[in-house]
């Protein structure tokens, strides 16, 4: 097994007690789940010589489907500008792998990959998915950075440190990715 292998798989153990492959709660159907947080991270462009300091926010729009699909959209913000990332279910390859979503109990469990890392987002809500309150962990190999292709400047970064800060999160009625671009 590979380095980044075991490191995913640790942190899907570590959901274990929090959630499992089942399908999205009737409660939550129809609606949307907002996150935002903001993150300064120490990256480079890949092949650039030093690590500078970015700034930047991030929102995630989550739109549950009656039928229990899940949609998302992904925005990032710097000084550089924005960019966004949407998926359908079962989207994403490349430069954009697919995640994967875990349901349990009165949590929502977020779980992607980049080269040489890993995130999870868990997002617990309360009992009728009216409110909710989410927190962003993210790891990389030992030794290692992570690599992956920035929807701001399209190119290749490699990131070697992440600290997540402000996150919150909210619950609406809904499709809020609906007629949006």
């Amino acid at each position: 097994m590979t380095p980044l292998a075991r490191l995913i798989s640790l942190l899907v153990m570590s959901l274990t007690t929090q959630a499992h492959a089942a399908g999205a709660p009737e409660a939550l159907k129809g609606k949307s789940v907002i996150l935002n947080w903001t993150e300064t991270r120490q990256q480079r462009v890949v092949g650039q010589p030093n690590f500078y300091s970015v700034n930047g926010s991030d929102s995630t729009s989550i739109y549950v489907s009656t039928a229990g699909r899940i949609f998302s959209r992904r925005t990032n913000s710097t000084r550089a500008g924005s960019g966004t990332v949407e998926r359908a279910p079962g989207e994403g390859s490349g430069a954009y792998p697919k995640g994967t979503v875990l349901f349990g109990g009165q949590t929502m469990t977020l779980i992607g990959e980049t080269k040489g890392g890993a995130y999870r987002t868990v997002i617990e809500f309360d009992a009728n998915f009216v409110s909710c309150t989410a927190r962003r962990a993210i790891a990389f190999q030992s030794g290692k950075t992570s690599i992956a292709l920035s929807p701001i400047i399209h190119k290749y970064v490699e990131v070697k440190s992440v600290t997540v800060s402000g996150m919150s999160c909210s619950v609406k009625a809904g499709n809020v990715l609906a007629g949006a671009t």
